[in-house]
């Protein structure tokens, strides 16, 4: 039993690890795959070419700040099922049915967050004109085409570039 509790606690510190280094990473790196979530210049550079009016920018403002508090403590909860799932995966006999509940728990929170990002980002189009609109879709199209960090970001990978797999018809 005293094994246990070393290995939960450990499991808890690892997690609490993990946290402060991915809050301690520079802007490119934690904002990357964050959305408006991030906070940082991921969100920072398409919304700053729009012009936004002093309402715009206070309702975008508050927005951001409702969804990181209501992101926050979720995507914790997926650190610590994450942690939990390595820990069950090591111990020296694997219980299926307790990773079995943490996949579906993890499954579960994953939808719900998908689910909150969806709607903050129809809560942000919703506030948007059709020209800042048009100005965001672009600089999105932008970003994707040509990797978010830089032309080239994506060369070599999938089927299609290294020469496997579907090659279309």
């Amino acid at each position: 039993m005293k094994r246990r509790n070393i290995k939960s606690a450990g499991v808890l510190l690892l997690g609490l690890l993990m946290l402060t280094t991915v809050n301690a990473q520079s802007p490119r790196q934690g904002a990357r795959g964050q959305g408006a979530f991030g906070g940082g210049q991921q969100f920072e550079r398409p919304f700053a070419r729009l012009d936004l009016s002093e309402e715009q920018q206070e309702k975008m403002t508050t927005l951001r700040t409702e969804h990181f508090k209501t992101m926050t403590p979720l995507k914790n909860k997926m650190v610590e099922l994450k942690a939990r799932e390595r820990t069950l995966l090591s111990e020296e006999k694997v219980d299926m049915k307790a990773i079995n509940l943490n996949i579906d728990e993890q499954s579960e929170l994953m939808n719900s967050i998908k689910k909150l990002q969806v709607q903050h980002q129809i809560a942000v189009k919703d506030m948007l004109t059709d020209e800042q609109l048009m100005k965001l879709q672009q600089s999105r199209q932008y970003a994707q085409r040509d990797g978010f960090h830089g032309k080239g970001a994506r060369q070599g990978s999938g089927p299609a570039r290294s020469g496997r797999g579907y090659r279309g018809i």
